[in-house]
């Protein structure tokens, strides 16, 4: 799991970026595959999901993932969200709930967290190219301002994405 040192310092939020080493799946997928949709045995996704709860320490159930389709769709998680098994369709994903966590899967697209330290808001960002030039980074912290956050309270953190072997 990789860190950002900017995001480390906040002891209230636990954050990671995750690569394919460490998990179940096997075959094509051999990695820690945590794609719901993808065509990988269930019983390996899930348990590759259960590796990375445990390292965030959350629990399975309280972990919201994206049905993710390139858009500048987002979702705000708030107290009264209702769990259930219904995936949401979008790009990102914003919360000030404790004790949930929220993920987003990334390939060749990055994954984009910003945190708002003064109101305890969290969203994770989807960005490939498509949802990025339709506007879900500006939509999300168009969002956080016209929900209070100030723009000198938020930390945004671009994780890792592939890249190609030097020659």
């Amino acid at each position: 799991m990789i860190k950002s040192k900017k995001l480390s310092k906040f002891k209230e939020i636990k954050h990671g970026f995750f690569n394919k080493q460490g998990g179940k799946s096997k075959g094509i997928y051999k990695s820690l595959n945590c794609g719901i949709g993808s065509s990988d045995a269930k019983k390996n996704v899930k348990n590759n999901l259960k590796i990375v709860c445990k390292k965030i320490d959350c629990f399975s159930n309280k972990l919201i993932l994206l049905n993710q389709v390139h858009s500048n769709k987002l979702y705000f998680i708030n107290k009264n969200f209702k769990f259930n098994k219904k995936r949401l369709k979008g790009d990102a994903l914003i919360t000030n709930v404790k004790k949930i966590a929220i993920g987003i899967l990334t390939a060749d697209c990055v994954p984009i967290l910003i945190y708002d330290k003064k109101l305890k808001i969290i969203s994770a960002i989807h960005a490939g190219w498509k949802s990025a030039y339709k506007g879900i980074i500006k939509k999300v912290i168009k969002f956080l301002i016209n929900n209070g956050s100030s723009a000198k309270n938020l930390i945004a953190v671009i994780g890792p994405g592939i890249s190609q072997k030097k020659l």
